[in-house]
């Protein structure tokens, strides 16, 4: 696989990157279930190449733009024979924009792709090249001005968006499933049978969407939910107790593992 990252930026709260695949893999791990700690705008140049946020799968062409909230898990479904083009601005959610604010409700839910036209592409491109060119000690102020305009502009578009493709209703049954029980007991086989499916298909079928298990895709989710909770409450001890874990070291494992830090690192982090 051919992997050339043609531009990159990178501080302690924003991540810029314009990357081209010549001979893209689907053993890529950019590719298969993650998510982050950040806001991510991705931006699709070119390729064969589906999107999949939270079990909604978004056809991608030329001008489509992927919001994902901080902790939505999302990958790839992509022709391999096929070069694949993308441009991505990650912001810490602490600096993001104030015109984020009016989209994060609605990307939470669901409304996460947006097809810009001609016009507002050749803007969207021009602009990121000009960060590319751009001096070193600048390159921070454009970016903060570019997400601004980047989350206005998609603010504009909320009341005609394309609705998400759903290929198997079992996969967004699933995950309805999972984020109305993250505090309350669960394993594969409670939510095989809330759902009226055997353990094996679900997680066959899971896998095919989101490219992880249920099981893993119920972990993420419940750090991410304590993550919120946490910078909210400031006590890591009753963020745990409402977590679902059964144990603190299971709970404080999957944190560190999921996010990189333990979770009174991660509150200290937020606080400063």
């Amino acid at each position: 696989m051919k992997k050339k990252k043609l531009f990159v930026y990178r501080d302690n709260t924003s991540y810029l990157h314009h990357t081209l695949t010549l001979d893209p893999s689907t053993d890529d791990l950019s590719f298969k279930s993650h998510s982050h700690n950040m806001v991510e705008v991705y931006y699709f140049l070119r390729g064969n190449a589906r999107f999949v946020v939270e079990g909604n799968i978004f056809p991608l062409e030329r001008g489509s733009i992927v919001v994902m909230a901080s902790g939505q898990t999302h990958n790839l479904l992509l022709e391999p024979s096929v070069a694949y083009e993308r441009m991505a601005l990650l912001i810490d959610p602490a600096v993001a924009p104030p015109e984020y604010e009016n989209l994060s409700g609605q990307i939470y839910s669901g409304t996460n792709l947006f097809v810009l036209d001609k016009r507002e592409q050749i803007w969207f491109e021009e602009s990121f090249l000009t960060i590319t060119k751009s001096a070193e000690d600048v390159q921070k102020h454009l970016i903060t001005s570019f997400a601004s305009m980047v989350f206005g502009l998609l603010a504009t578009k909320l009341s005609r968006l394309p609705e998400p493709q759903i290929e198997d209703a079992i996969i967004k049954q699933t995950i309805n499933y999972i984020n109305k029980n993250l505090s309350n007991k669960l394993s594969l086989e409670a939510i095989a049978n809330a759902l009226y499916c055997s353990r094996v298909t679900l997680n066959r079928k899971f896998r095919e969407i989101m490219g992880c298990t249920v099981w893993e895709y119920v972990i993420r989710r419940r750090i991410y939910s304590a993550r919120q909770q946490l910078f909210l409450s400031g006590s890591v001890t009753d963020v745990y107790e409402k977590s679902g874990f059964n144990d603190y070291s299971s709970f404080f494992r999957a944190y560190k593992k999921v996010i990189g830090v333990s979770p009174s690192e991660d509150l200290k982090k937020s606080q400063n």
